[in-house]
């Protein structure tokens, strides 16, 4: 007794009791629902009705494809009672099948067989003959292609581009009857609110010609879909400044990039007020021949990205020469109403402009595309000295810029007397009517371009 009592204190033989009992117990409600009498004992004869016993079709799975067979069949066995509990027992060892196995494809029509009963046991099936058909497997690949669905609903001003697909085809292993339905391979894509470049991973839809869906499986079954989706643009010029002075003897004879165009990409209101961009200054006082750079794009303000960020810039240089226009005028600017100006150096205010540049572009220099200009503005009447600007096309270099011009400004009536006195026109004209020479003293203060030439 104390034994016993031992074995119930242990865990594993209470595991192990509860198993053996409700094993036993499910056995005799089972029998008891199986067996014609339900009052029969073991050892007497009995039956069991399976109203859907599972039906395995065998076939070359390798070339054909199972496209029809009923899934179960009706069952009833007959025997013993003891082979009915031992065929519960051991049903996972138990099939009802057909054979096709050598079969080519098409309809058959052949008897459900049976194995793993146990002897003894009385079986019948309905039907006993089941209709199975075989097609000849194939394989064909299809183009993904790519339904983008609201489009209207995209950001304001964004673009969507041509979408890419990952995998670009997906393959389908089925029967040909059902190959040859297939219409389309597709993947649908929603654009509601999308305003970036987005990627998704969607699964792949088979649609027959009527746009119906097909129960077929895509092979892979998922594609990677990227979608580009571009904020407003538009092209606009790039320009190239230069710092620094070129080594004696060395001229620029072009500058230019690759691209000469980039692209910005913004909100509309800020790319429309961009005409150009202009990329950091070249230095070219170490150039002495043809040189190229590259240049990263500055981003203007408000622009989320340009394209290409950066571009080629490639500078041609040769040897310099020169070329001379003779009797140049200055022009005057900022000279007040009521002044006038009498030039002393250079005298009349015309001197010889020497240009020095490449042999192409000093060819096709034109006289009007020069200007000399000096600034008076906010000078008092009297004797002064500035600097004269000279400006032209780029990549030439003048001799002249920068040049000291010294000059009187006068007040309307006065002339220019260089002991020093200024005397007014009246007093003057009243002299020269005594003289008899009629000379008129009005001071020239705008210069005549008359007869100037070019003499290079």
């Amino acid at each position: 007794m104390d034994r016993l009592d031992k074995l119930f204190n242990k865990n594993w033989f209470i595991k192990l009791s509860s198993v053996v009992i409700a094993i036993m117990l499910f056995l005799m409600v089972d029998i008891g629902d199986t067996v014609n009498s339900p009052g029969s004992l073991p050892g007497t004869e009995g039956s069991r009705f399976l109203e859907e016993a599972e039906l395995q079709v065998y076939y070359d799975e390798e070339n054909y494809v199972l496209t029809e067979a009923p899934e179960f069949v009706q069952l009833t066995l007959r025997g013993p009672q003891s082979l009915l509990v031992q065929a519960q027992i051991i049903q996972g060892q138990q099939e009802l099948y057909v054979d096709l196995e050598g079969l080519e494809a098409g309809i058959h029509y052949e008897r459900v067989e049976h194995r793993g009963f146990p002897a003894g046991l009385s079986l019948s099936v309905v039907p006993t003959t089941v209709r199975v058909a075989i097609q000849e497997k194939q394989t064909a690949s299809f183009p993904v292609e790519v339904d983008l669905a609201n489009e209207g609903e995209i950001a304001d001003g964004y673009v969507v581009g041509t979408p890419s697909v990952t995998p670009s085809t997906i393959d389908v292993t089925a029967a040909k009857g059902m190959i040859d339905q297939i219409a389309s391979a597709r993947v649908d894509v929603d654009l509601t609110g999308r305003d970036s470049d987005f990627s998704d991973s969607i699964p792949v839809t088979l649609y027959d010609g009527n746009g119906s869906e097909l129960e077929l499986t895509a092979n892979p079954p998922v594609v990677d879909v990227e979608v580009p989706v571009t904020s407003p643009n538009k092209e606009v010029p790039i320009r190239v400044s230069q710092e620094g002075e070129l080594p004696d003897g060395v001229a620029v004879d072009a500058i230019t990039t690759d691209p000469e165009n980039v692209t910005i990409y913004g909100p509309i209101d800020v790319i429309n007020e961009i005409s150009f961009i202009d990329l950091p200054s070249i230095d070219i006082t170490e150039i002495d021949g043809d040189t190229t750079f590259d240049v990263e794009v500055p981003l203007p303000d408000g622009i989320e990205r340009v394209d290409p960020e950066v571009v080629t810039v490639e500078v041609a240089a040769t040897v310099e020469q020169e070329r001379e226009f003779s009797e140049f005028d200055i022009d005057v600017e900022g000279l007040e109403d009521g002044q006038s100006i009498e030039f002393l150096s250079p005298d009349d205010g015309q001197f010889d402009l020497v240009v020095k540049g490449s042999p192409s572009a000093l060819e096709r220099l034109e006289r009007d595309s020069l200007q000399a200009s000096l600034d008076v503005d906010g000078l008092s009447e009297g004797e002064h000295e500035v600097a004269l600007t000279v400006e032209g096309p780029q990549n030439l270099r003048f001799e002249q810029n920068g040049m000291l011009v010294s000059f009187v400004i006068l007040e309307a009536n006065e002339t220019f007397n260089p002991s020093g006195t200024n005397e007014n026109n009246e007093s003057n004209d009243i002299e020269n009517e005594s003289n008899g020479n009629g000379v008129n003293n009005e001071t020239n203060a705008n210069i005549s371009n008359e007869n100037n030439q070019d003499t290079s």
